[in-house]
């Protein structure tokens, strides 16, 4: 019996990207599904598209950002399937401007969506999980919460924040048997870039890595069957994170050359 089998597993952000592909990954390794995001018609068509049985899974439109939505989404969950064992924060939206120019009103929504939704859920979540002797709470950060670039100060303070709040909460769930794992995606083949608030991306800027979002969800749910804290995606976004920390101004002039050409 493998690690996901008869698991209820909750994902926020499900319709599309690495969310929908951490969908189709789980269905595959039979856990039950509840999948989350703002739009009823984009979680019917990522629900219908998945190997997985009727009773396995729920379809809730919810809006992270909304602490009444969070609460109904998570007693609709436990309606269902009488408990929740994974939580992935997986909802996220990018903010794309120079620190100088970002607008006061596009950091609020990425702050809201980044930051206080997966607080909302883990706030949800963590008496549910106190009860059942256990759980896993999964955030996924990015490396930009390691790793600032230019032009991202703001989704970077946002993951950032995320980041600090989920390492603090590990610290304090670990005596109930609740597990918190940080996750630190680079750049992936994904919509997100297309969706972000702020200033619209150049086709032409830099990236560490772009992979597949499946290649993403893969890592992911392996890492989290394995019992990792923290998951990297690709060794250079771990190469990257570790000269962050132990030789910043060398991972300063990196990202700058990188940004010159």
């Amino acid at each position: 019996m493998g690690f996901w089998d008869g698991k209820t597993v909750l994902i926020t952000g499900a319709t599309r990207g690495i969310g929908l592909a951490m969908a189709q990954n789980l269905a595959e390794h039979n856990a039950s599904l509840i999948l989350t995001a703002r739009s009823r018609e984009e979680l019917d068509k990522a629900g219908g598209g998945l190997p997985v049985r009727e009773d396995g899974l729920l379809l809730f439109p919810a809006d992270v950002s909304d602490r009444d939505s969070v609460r109904r989404l998570t007693e609709a969950g436990l309606d269902k399937f009488g408990r929740i064992d994974v939580l992935i924060n997986n909802a996220g939206i990018g903010l794309r401007a120079q620190v100088c120019d970002i607008r006061q009103e596009d950091l609020e929504r990425a702050l809201k969506v980044n930051l206080f939704g997966p607080l909302y859920m883990i706030q949800e979540i963590a008496p549910v999980f106190k009860n059942q002797g256990g759980g896993t709470i999964v955030n996924i950060c990015s490396l930009g919460a390691v790793r600032p670039a230019p032009n991202i100060g703001g989704y970077s303070a946002s993951k950032a924040a995320l980041m600090s709040l989920a390492q603090t909460a590990r610290l304090e769930l670990e005596p109930f048997g609740i597990k918190v794992v940080n996750v630190f995606p680079g750049s992936a083949k994904t919509s997100f870039r297309d969706n972000a608030l702020g200033e619209a991306y150049p086709g032409n800027e830099p990236r560490l890595s772009r992979v597949s979002p499946e290649l993403v969800a893969g890592r992911i749910i392996s890492g989290i069957a394995g019992g990792k804290n923290n998951v990297f995606i690709t060794w250079p976004d771990k190469a990257m994170a570790f000269i962050s920390g132990a030789w910043p101004g060398l991972a300063d002039k990196l990202v700058s050359m990188a940004f010159k050409k």
